[in-house]
């Protein structure tokens, strides 16, 4: 039989595909406004501009970024900047939540886009964010389900198809906890697409089980303390912390009951499992280790109180329950992620808004979906994580109390009033909620506070309200070159960059209002200097005539001419 070629591809395609859209910053609401459809090499949505730094909190040396800026820009600017780092400099995990489109107004998002624009808006972003991630890299974007089946696709296109690794539902609101009748069916689950950016480098961290065998023992529990009584759904529990019981058994061995015994052991063999996994395993790290529960179903077919331990070895908090004490110990196995969140108690409560010590309407996530995806992505201490949705900070709290790096991207006051506000409690430890029990948060660290910086072009001309170091900055930036620190070169208004992929090779940026000439004398100094640093290719980037004639040009020098080059880079020359 002829073997057939078939031509074509399965895509997603949508209205101006093609193009890019530039927002209008409405700087006080925090969110763009009157669309326009541009080219994608468009100056307004193509061009990395500088990070303009404003100030520094805690820890000086802390390479921690908070960035006020439009999230696209800001991610050009980072792509350039982290050209030429180590793999292990680059960004390890990326988490977003952004606007789900679902046709309402927040009141910090414009969450009210066509559906082409969405998708545009989108496409753009992840182009960008794929650049910053590192080889063993993942990305994880939670969103509501008006858009999930469209962002799987697209995230197919962008990241591969090949890449894909979960879908992971994210049960936010309990169904027994929805009170306002203002819809016929109520959404309670949203998702996270997770997608590595090299599914054959991403080393996904395993759950252990613990393959211990247990036998069951008569026991009896005395009540010290009074508890604490809390509902979920049909079940009324009485919570102890240690300290507030005493157990009794008559198992012949009493060094069963030591603590690094018990691990994954429930004291009642008739306890509601089922229920545990439900309902109380998620709090684990909310209540904490030793934590006992006296469950009872309520109504009629109430079956009396049950008591259930919470574990107090953490190497096992993710395994499978047992009933009973330890006995013929076996070694921890590693066993697939189970793909689902339920934070749906955590939402409902009020403990969401205290998170931080800063109120998000709608659209805070809690700590604890974040500390799972970093899990997920087996983040370490250093590793670099980003975020460039903010919104009020969530990714960058709990990033900081584990010890990561991170940089967070957001746009409009609330970067300052809310984001920034958050991750101050933090650093001066006056953040104890989400996660801070976890890994006993007290504070320290810091972090540096940047705003995006204007175009180097206005008016097809540079942008002169610039300083001549940020123009030379943003020069360079384009260009692949990073700023290089030279006293006697800065006293003649000259800037020098060295490039980021080739160690001997530099750039020269000379640009002045008033008419000027680059002299002779000038030009052979900063040969004879760059001749120490033993310069390969030098790239003078001037607007004023260089008073050396082009046949004694060093064969090493070439000349570009500004705003020209720049112009003609994006089309507009």
């Amino acid at each position: 039989m002829q073997k057939r070629n078939y031509k074509g591809s399965l895509r997603l395609d949508w209205i101006n595909k093609d193009l890019s859209l530039y927002y209008e910053i409405d700087e006080k609401q925090g969110k763009g406004v009157r669309p326009v459809w541009v080219p994608k090499n468009d100056i307004r949505v193509a061009e990395p501009r500088i990070l303009r730094f404003i100030k520094s909190w805690g820890d000086p040396t802390s390479e921690n970024m908070l960035i006020k800026g439009d999230n696209l820009l800001v991610l050009r600017s980072l792509v350039e900047m982290f050209k030429g780092r180590p793999e292990k400099d680059k960004v390890k995990c990326i988490y977003i939540d952004p606007p789900y489109n679902t046709e309402q107004a927040f009141e910090y998002y414009d969450d009210n886009l066509e559906h082409s624009e969405w998708l545009t808006m989108m496409r753009d972003r992840l182009k960008e964010l794929r650049k910053l991630l590192s080889k063993n890299g993942a990305i994880f974007v939670q969103i509501d389900h008006q858009e999930m089946a469209y962002l799987k696709v697209l995230m197919d296109e962008v990241f591969g198809r090949e890449n894909y690794i979960a879908t992971i539902p994210v049960q936010m609101r309990h169904p027994e906890r929805i009170l306002v009748a203002d819809k016929d069916i109520h959404d309670i689950i949203e998702y996270i697409l997770f997608y590595a950016k090299s599914k054959n480098n991403l080393n996904i961290k395993k759950n252990l089980r613990d393959t211990t065998d247990y036998s069951n023992y008569k026991y009896k529990v005395v009540e010290k303390g009074k508890g604490k009584k809390i509902t979920f759904g049909k079940h009324e529990v009485i919570m102890f912390k240690p300290g507030e019981y005493e157990i009794m058994t008559d198992t012949p061995n009493k060094n069963l009951l030591r603590k690094e015994n018990i691990r994954k052991s429930f004291i009642d063999r008739n306890s509601t499992g089922r229920f545990y996994k439900k309902y109380l395993m998620g709090r684990l790290k909310i209540d904490g280790f030793g934590t006992l529960y006296k469950v009872s179903r309520i109504g009629a077919d109430n079956l009396g109180y049950r008591y259930i331990l919470q574990p107090f070895n953490t190497k096992y908090t993710n395994a499978n329950y047992f009933q009973g004490w330890p006995i013929n110990k076996k070694e921890a196995e590693e066993v697939p992620l189970a793909a689902f969140i339920d934070v749906s108690e955590i939402m409902a409560s009020a403990d969401i808004s205290k998170e931080g010590g800063v109120r998000f309407p709608k659209s805070k996530k809690t700590e604890w979906i974040i500390e799972k995806v970093l899990d997920w992505a087996s983040i370490q201490r250093g590793d670099l994580v980003l975020d460039s949705f903010a919104g009020s900070g969530t990714t960058g709290a709990v990033a900081h109390k584990r010890g990561c790096r991170w940089i967070m991207v957001e746009l409009g006051e609330h970067a300052e009033k809310i984001a920034l506000e958050r991750m101050l409690n933090v650093i001066n430890g006056k953040d104890d909620q989400g996660i801070s029990s976890l890994y006993d948060w007290k504070g320290g660290g810091g972090f540096k506070y940047y705003k995006l910086g204007e175009s180097v072009i206005h008016k097809q001309d540079m942008n002169w309200a610039l300083k001549a170091e940020e123009m030379a900055e943003a020069i360079f930036l384009h260009f692949q070159y990073k700023p290089v620190k030279t006293e006697w070169l800065k006293k003649e208004n000259v800037y020098l960059g060295r490039h980021q992929l080739a160690r001997f090779h530099f750039a020269l940026f000379f640009a002045t209002r008033e008419v000027k000439v680059l002299t002779e004398d000038l030009y052979e100094k900063i040969v004879a200097g760059l001749d120490k640093e033993k310069f390969k290719h030098l790239t003078i980037f001037t607007n004023v005539a260089l008073a050396v004639p082009p046949e004694s040009l060093d064969d090493r020098v070439l000349v570009k001419k500004i705003p020209a080059t720049i112009l003609r880079e994006y089309n507009l020359l």
